[in-house]
């Protein structure tokens, strides 16, 4: 079965050198714009996600300063990971 790009491809090559190339300047233009511009970051993402309802709200973000302050919890025993793949036994 073909795929879209093999018949896309193919219906091009039936088509005039001078469309062939015209086609193909398009579609550097295009490459080159979404290789320039810059990844989004970390808010724009979200707000994206938030724009298509993949999530419900932005998660609040904790100051940098909590961050650095932030002590995980020692706890006696195993490692929860030993024991999550042990009950998966």
């Amino acid at each position: 079965m073909e795929t879209n790009a093999q018949k896309i491809i193919s219906t091009v090559q039936t088509l005039p050198v001078s469309v062939q190339e015209e086609i193909v300047r398009t579609l550097q233009q295009n490459l080159q714009k979404h290789h320039s511009s810059p990844a989004p970051n970390e808010d724009e993402i979200e707000r994206i996600l938030l724009a298509k309802n993949l999530i419900s709200e932005i998660p609040l973000r904790l100051k940098d300063k909590e961050e650095e302050t932030f002590q995980p919890i020692k706890i006696s025993g195993k490692p929860i990971s030993e024991t999550v793949l042990e009950e998966r036994e």
